[in-house]
């Protein structure tokens, strides 16, 4: 038998265990913490964890042969900017181009950065502009201190114009810069023959496209291919979870949530969607009715802002905790940076959203994006979930149908240019009107971009993927039919 003084200490024990259980319940209740935040939910399934030197990706690469002569490499082909299987990258000839520990950075005017362009060259094209920090951090690029006079990267190359000599544009303050190397250390650092490794592996010409439409678009940047063989087919899919699925949902749930749900509550409302809320609404989880997901979660103190590409970190770790970066099915996606919004909302930190490749053509979404994540002060308070799922083998039997014909690029433009002005119309890209006999021109003139993709339709009510040209002008795509040019749809406000 226990000693009446073990039987004192028992119950002093168990005492002070009950008092602190009573206070850590009362913090949780009334103050603004979760459990998540302190641990006790446990570890959700971590799946593959992208690099980021995977992800941060060119837009397109641009390389010129000379004589009016070009090729753009698509977003999904750009292993050339950075491969970690291959010899040959732009990022390690930019590095080897960094080990000269005299490099010179000079500002230099928009005429002379044109007229190197113009030159048998390559260039890196982002959609965003990255901190040169981290440019150099992400791709393992050696920064000398001669760097830190520009903010960021958008747009970086090499032009045989000019020797021993790196070209960059500094999208956010619209500046243009040449890297000069005086030492011979810069000799090992060798673009042209990444130029040369393009040319002798064959590829789609594009020319300027005043070639084929005269002097009046002489000022567009636009390339436009000569022609396009694909074999980009319409496929089936599906959302990657509904509201209905109730497993699927509790599995979603309890990464947010752990496995417990004591202190969560769960509303279901008439049209279907299911909320989960935990306390007074500091973590909310919101399952809409057309399958996608969102979590917001009240920020929780101010820290310091972390670097770019610390909060890219962060939200890539963050997405494979709770969701994974493949559908929930397991169908396998290629997850890119598409879009980066500095400060969302006047809130210190990034707001990422990520775009998806399957077999190397890029997705679109008519409204919408498969991933959004914004990290707040190195956290992240928001989050949502838009993907979607199909069958790997059926869309890779479709894949090795034989090549056809898309529309003519050139012909798509005579052919919809008052669909396209209409369009610049209701998103206010026009906002005075065109005369009919200068419409063509003026409509030729804005194209910056012409690419081919996949489209999903916000209509719930189309199943298929569609194989697409996309135009694009001033942040507004336009997407046409890949083979017959029809208007679909455009996207953008």
């Amino acid at each position: 038998m226990m000693s009446r003084s073990m039987i004192e200490k028992v119950k002093n024990i168990s005492l002070v265990a009950l008092f602190f259980s009573t206070v850590l319940l009362l913090y949780f209740f009334w103050g603004n913490i979760s459990f998540d935040r302190i641990g006790l939910t446990g570890s959700p399934e971590i799946g593959d964890v992208p690099k980021a030197e995977l992800i941060v990706k060119p837009e397109r690469i641009v390389v010129n042969f000379g004589n009016d002569n070009y090729t753009v490499i698509a977003s999904g082909s750009t292993s050339i900017f950075y491969d970690p299987g291959e010899s040959d990258s732009m990022a390690k000839e930019l590095d080897s181009f960094g080990q000269s520990g005299d490099i010179l950075t000079e500002e230099i005017t928009f005429d002379k950065y044109e007229i190197v362009t113009k030159y048998r060259s390559i260039w890196a094209e982002f959609a965003y502009d990255i901190p040169m920090a981290d440019f150099c951090s992400i791709f393992n690029i050696k920064k000398p201190s001669s760097y830190d006079v520009i903010e960021t990267v958008t747009r970086i190359g090499y032009s045989t114009a000019v020797d021993k000599s790196i070209f960059i544009y500094d999208g956010k303050n619209h500046k243009y810069y040449r890297l000069v190397a005086d030492s011979g250390q810069a000799g090992k650092a060798d673009f042209t023959k990444l130029i040369s490794k393009v040319e002798g592996q064959g590829y789609t010409s594009y020319y300027p496209v005043s070639v084929y439409l005269g002097e009046g678009v002489a000022n567009s940047a636009l390339l436009v291919p000569e022609s396009i063989a694909t074999n980009l087919s319409d496929f089936a899919f599906r959302q990657d979870a509904y509201p209905s699925e109730t497993a699927k949902i509790t599995s979603i749930a309890e990464d947010f949530f752990g496995g417990n749900f004591d202190f969560v509550r769960k509303i279901t409302e008439d049209k279907g969607t299911v909320i989960y809320m935990y306390g007074y609404g500091q973590n909310v989880l919101i399952v809409n009715t057309d399958g996608s997901i969102e979590y917001k979660e009240e920020q929780v103190g101010a820290n310091a802002q972390p670097s770019f590409q610390d909060a890219l970190n962060l939200a890539v770790q963050y997405v494979a905790e709770h969701g994974s970066w493949e559908s929930l099915d397991g169908a396998k996606l290629t997850p890119y940076l598409k879009a980066v919004t500095v400060n969302p909302g006047k809130k210190k930190g990034y707001q990422f959203v990520f775009g998806m490749e399957i077999n190397g053509s890029r997705l679109f979404y008519e409204d919408g994006n498969p991933l959004v994540i914004n990290v707040t002060s190195g956290q992240v308070t928001y989050y949502k979930r838009n993907m979607i799922d199909f069958d790997p083998e059926a869309l890779a039997a479709m894949e090795t149908y034989s090549p056809e014909g898309a529309y003519s690029s050139v012909n798509l433009i005579a052919q919809n240019y008052q669909y396209i002005y209409n369009v610049l119309l209701q998103t206010e890209r026009i906002s005075t009107a065109v005369a009919p006999e200068e419409m063509f021109e003026t409509i030729a003139s804005m194209v910056t971009n012409m690419q081919t993709g996949y489209l999903r339709l916000a209509d719930t009510g189309v199943t298929e993927i569609q194989p697409v040209w996309i135009v694009s002008i001033d942040n507004v795509n336009i997407y046409f039919d890949l083979y017959t040019a029809q208007p679909l749809s455009y996207s953008g406000s």
